[in-house]
């Protein structure tokens, strides 16, 4: 019987795996494929519906309402919780970006680039600047545009080659910090949905720190590398138009904006002043609002901007949270197979003679970290494979006897660089039209960089553990 479990729930990953691949809805193969699941579990396994009535009448009718009533409590859950977190998150950034206030504080963070002499010192200091906007400027792909408009330019002008410039804006992956989706998504994970200013300060800024300060270093002697290769072979062109340079139009100050809600998010934290994310971005933009009267003195065109707040919203519900929800029932489906909680047992019993307990943890650290990789890559969305494995990490942890952020911190971690890794995810298909190379080529030269930063990831990861 374990076997079988074990089968069916390599199976289930496979196939869904394989019809994403294919371009199916991966919100359609989630909850689909998570429906099957828990009604297969139910019948094969015992296993109870989740957050169903127990039931005399186990008829198949009763059972499929049951698996549907747990859909319903699971959009009632994230809704009021998490989704409502991103979504006041990316009505936020919606603001700034409409108020052109993000985009300026990325176009002025390209000034001390030009005055590093050094070419390959400037593709770190691009890294290094682009990390730090990670901060404020959650969004993968809004910050790459972002820097395609405002850095691209000054490092094409800079004589750096398209290639090049677009690779190293690829290596600005990871999601990190109090206002991002991913982080909102893995405190909720570990149950302290209330204390994401403490997970980012007491475990994340470590795995960022060492990402940061590894690839900054890695870059100048990897790219410089790259170039002599490809002078050998013979394919450098350095023919290239170089884009405009647009100073976006708003005052200066603005530039301050998007930081706003992450600065009372920490001063709050710090002053034992209990703030949640969504009061932090609602008094952000009640403040954004106050200055925008104040500039225009027009009070009609706040309304509109509480339209683009709204359609902000909105959007991130159809491409973010609507996964979350999706891949929430999948991963409970898959949970429910029991396949996973046989194998992490296997893995505690062999570590279970004290010296030896250290490789279970090892082991369960970089299967899943790699594991949601190459879901990632085949998915080209960190999140939908963050939460559709990310939910199962707790429970393993807890069964390993380390605490939960110790395995769900790495798995987030690695659904960012997998997200990099591939070739139709959003962001790198933005790079590779704007330079006009295949997203391939790009997969290529990061790729390296990328595998040497999942094994820092991992080390990292298993210290805090």
């Amino acid at each position: 019987m374990q076997l079988f479990m074990i089968f069916s729930t390599l199976i289930s990953v496979i196939i869904v795996s394989y019809y994403i691949l294919k371009k199916y809805n991966p919100i359609f193969i989630f909850l689909f494929s998570g429906i099957i699941l828990i009604i297969f579990a139910f019948y094969i396994t015992g296993t109870p519906i989740p957050k169903s009535p127990t039931r005399e009448d186990v008829s198949f009718l009763n059972v499929l309402l049951d698996s549907y009533a747990f859909i319903v409590a699971t959009f009632k859950e994230q809704l009021s919780g998490t989704g409502l977190i991103i979504m006041s998150v990316a009505g936020f950034a919606a603001y700034m970006k409409h108020i052109n206030a993000s985009a300026k504080l990325a176009f002025l963070a390209n000034k001390p680039l030009g005055k590093i002499q050094n070419k390959y010192l400037i593709l770190s200091g691009t890294f290094v600047v682009g990390m730090a906007l990670k901060i404020v400027i959650s969004s993968y792909t809004g910050l790459l545009l972002l820097l395609l408009a405002c850095i691209y330019p000054v490092l094409i002008a800079l004589k750096i080659r398209p290639i090049t410039a677009v690779c190293v804006l690829s290596l600005i992956a990871l999601d990190y910090g109090p206002k991002d989706a991913n982080s909102i998504t893995m405190a909720n994970m570990v149950g302290e949905s209330e204390n994401v200013v403490g997970l980012f300060l007491n475990y994340q800024i470590y795995s960022v720190l060492a990402y940061v300060v590894c690839i900054a270093i890695l870059i100048p002697f990897y790219f410089a590398w790259i170039d002599r290769k490809d002078r050998i072979k013979g394919v450098l062109n350095d023919e290239v138009e170089i884009p405009e340079i647009i100073d976006p139009k708003c005052p200066t100050l603005y530039i301050f904006f998007p930081w706003l809600p992450v600065v009372l998010l920490f001063a709050t934290y710090f002053m034992g002043i209990k703030l949640d994310v969504v009061s932090a971005n609602f008094i952000s933009i009640t403040f954004v609002f106050i200055i925008e009267f104040i500039r225009h003195k027009d009070a009609k065109k706040l309304g509109e901007d509480m339209v683009v707040i709204l359609k902000g919203m909105a959007e991130i519900f159809v491409s973010v949270v609507s996964i979350l929800i999706a891949a929430s029932v999948f991963a409970k489906g898959i949970e429910s197979l029991g396949g996973i909680g046989i194998l992490v047992n296997a893995m505690k019993s062999f570590g279970e003679e004290g010296e030896f307990a250290w490789i279970a943890v090892l082991l369960s650290i970089t299967i899943l970290s790699f594991l949601v990789y190459f879901a990632s890559v085949i998915m080209g969305s960190g999140i939908a494979a963050f939460n559709a494995f990310g939910k199962l990490a707790p429970d393993i942890a807890t069964k390993l006897g380390i605490a939960p952020i110790a395995l769900v911190l790495p798995i987030e971690i690695a659904s960012c660089l997998g997200r990099a890794a591939s070739p139709i995810s959003g962001g790198i298909l933005a790079l590779a039209g704007f330079a006009k190379v295949s997203p391939m080529d790009i997969i290529k030269r990061t790729t390296p960089l990328l595998l040497i930063a999942m094994i820092i990831n991992i080390a990292v990861a298993f210290y805090l553990s």
